[in-house]
């Protein structure tokens, strides 16, 4: 029968722990090789005047069976590991395992705790050259733990990133870590908003980066800002609320939400500009001087080729124009000219650039004062920045949402770092396959039955949000659109790249004028809301998206405004 020691209390550097076991039940029955090992044992401990701790394993073969399959040497194994021996006596090593692998694990141990190891021989060299192939494979067994514990650490991270947490390090500027996820820093914040305000007018960098100094504001990482660290900031998607967080080793990508800093149309209308400056820097005409709002948008209708503008003061030449609107031509004697206009591109007589910027400009204004979309973004951004709350009674009833969704998503993150747990187990032969599907299929309900909930409660948050009482954000779009019309050129043509992605222009032949298809970047036009109740609107609404494109018409003008 195997005895083992569940308690140790004996001083280890004055105790000899021997271990007997015999390769056949047959012969542990009859008794006379265990016996014999232990006298062997005690006569050692007796000449070392060391007190005796007895491990017996009986009858146990150790060819096939790993070190968890012999519980009394597991058990020494964990005692040796955890400081409690440091004295141990065998028969010979055979003793503790034919097995190869449960050997090298055993002897790199003893060696790691300083362990001295008798056999009847005498004292056993754990450090003999004999060994040194041993040791190399007890390094490639560690090495493959800490593999291990690195994929669980991994596996751990990516179920908590899925649950909506921060994946770790140092968080934007503007955000700071609250119970594990990304959340807002007031004082922060306020100045990632100046940041984007002041690109929006189309202030330098470098100026930017003058304001921030001078008003003390520091980096992440408590340096000075520099035109680089700004310029990312800018490119940063968590601003808009939202980022992905990509698994280096499986490459699997994870959106993750977060709190939102800046509006879309902002965020686009200088992101927009950065790429249309990187895609001309290589072509611009150092020889450009004049400055055309439509141009960079602006394509033929007929075909496609991008607008040209030619402004000549002294010739009252205003005009935007198809640079390839065809000539062929002529032979010799056929024409007085060097060629022949004709119809094949199809834009015929220029478009005067006044009349044309300012029609452009006019709609998208109208349009964007009028977008129920756009007045959305307005309104949330004012309830964000004032902390505008409900009644009293929504108030608490949100709240008690907001305890219900914190401690479900508490819960779904612990399950998921279970999962995590579990398939590390597995990995480690610490559980059988049987075991692992049975313990993850209930988990995986649970987490179903989790997000259900979850999801549930999300929407009972967001009908409650719509029920609070309208402000007067109303009164802050409109000063925001009175703006617009104030504007630089370079700020108004900002302000259009953030809501419009291209104009296409056609010549009528039989109005003989222009027509221009604006196309959006949101479904802004003839957008709206419908109330779920009309009579009751304090139920809330939805808002209704429209058209991204509208046409509209310049009159017959030509490029001199006649």
């Amino acid at each position: 029968m195997a005895t083992k020691k569940t308690k140790l209390g004996n001083n280890p550097t004055t105790t000899l722990h021997i271990y007997t076991r015999v390769s056949t039940v047959v012969q542990a029955d009859k008794g006379t090789s265990l016996d014999s090992q232990l006298e062997l044992g005690k006569k050692k401990a007796k000449e070392l005047k060391f007190s005796v701790e007895h491990w017996n394993e009986g009858g146990k073969s150790s060819h096939h069976d790993d070190i968890q399959g012999r519980p009394v040497l597991y058990e020494l194994f964990q005692a040796i590991n955890a400081g409690q021996v440091k004295h141990l006596w065998v028969y010979d090593q055979s003793r503790l395992s034919r097995n190869d692998q449960v050997a090298s694990i055993f002897r790199y141990e003893l060696k790691k705790q300083g362990v001295t190891l008798y056999i009847k021989d005498g004292q056993f060299d754990l450090a003999s050259p004999s060994d040194t192939l041993l040791h190399q494979m007890l390094d490639a067994v560690a090495q493959f733990e800490n593999s291990v514990r690195a994929e669980r650490s991994r596996i751990g991270k990516l179920m908590k990133v899925k649950a909506g947490c921060w994946h770790g390090g140092v968080p934007p500027f503007g955000y700071e870590i609250v119970k594990s996820k990304l959340a807002e820093n007031k004082a922060e914040s306020k100045w990632v908003k100046f940041i984007f305000k002041q690109a929006l007018k189309g202030t330098s960098i470098a100026s930017i980066k003058k304001d921030l100094d001078s008003n003390g504001v520091l980096a992440r990482r408590g340096g000075l800002w520099t035109l680089g660290s700004i310029e990312s900031l800018m490119t940063n998607t968590h601003y808009l609320g939202r980022y992905v967080y990509t698994d280096g080793v499986s490459g699997e990508k994870v959106e993750v939400t977060c709190p939102k800093i800046v509006d879309e149309v902002t965020w686009n209308s200088i992101n927009l500009e950065r790429k249309r400056k990187a895609s001309r820097k290589d072509q611009q005409n150092a020889t450009t001087k004049n400055f055309y709002l439509l141009r960079d948008f602006m394509v033929c209708g007929h075909c496609g080729r991008k607008m040209a503008g030619r402004i000549k003061p002294a010739k009252s030449e205003y005009m935007y124009y198809c640079p390839n609107k065809e000539r062929v031509w002529a032979k010799e004697g056929e024409s007085s000219t060097h060629y022949q206009r004709e119809t094949g591109c199809g834009f015929d007589r220029a478009m005067n650039i006044q009349l044309t910027d300012k029609a452009v400009f006019d709609t998208v204004v109208k349009l964007h004062k009028d977008s129920s979309i756009l007045k959305e973004e307005v309104k949330k951004r004012v309830y964000a920045e004032h902390g505008i709350k409900g009644t009293a009674a929504s108030a608490e009833e949100m709240k008690g949402y907001e305890r219900q969704l914190r401690k479900h998503e508490t819960l779904f993150q612990s399950l998921q770092e279970s999962i995590g747990n579990l398939e590390a187990n597995r990995i480690l032969k610490r559980m059988d396959d049987k075991a692992y599907k049975t313990a993850v299929s209930r988990m995986n309900d649970e987490a179903d039955r989790l997000k259900t909930e979850i999801t549930n409660l999300r929407l009972k948050l967001r009908g409650e949000a719509e029920k609070k009482q309208w402000v007067y954000w109303m009164d802050n779009f409109g000063v925001e659109i009175e703006e617009k019309k104030k504007l630089t050129d370079e700020q108004r043509q900002l302000y259009l790249k953030g809501l419009i992605e291209k104009i296409e222009a056609k010549f009528n032949p039989k109005t003989r004028d222009h027509e221009l298809l604006l196309h959006f970047t949101h479904p802004i036009v003839d957008d709206g809301i419908k109330w779920k109740d009309p009579k009751k609107k304090t139920l809330g609404y939805k808002v209704l998206n429209g058209s991204k494109t509208t046409q509209i018409r310049v009159e017959k003008r030509d490029g001199r405004g006649k």
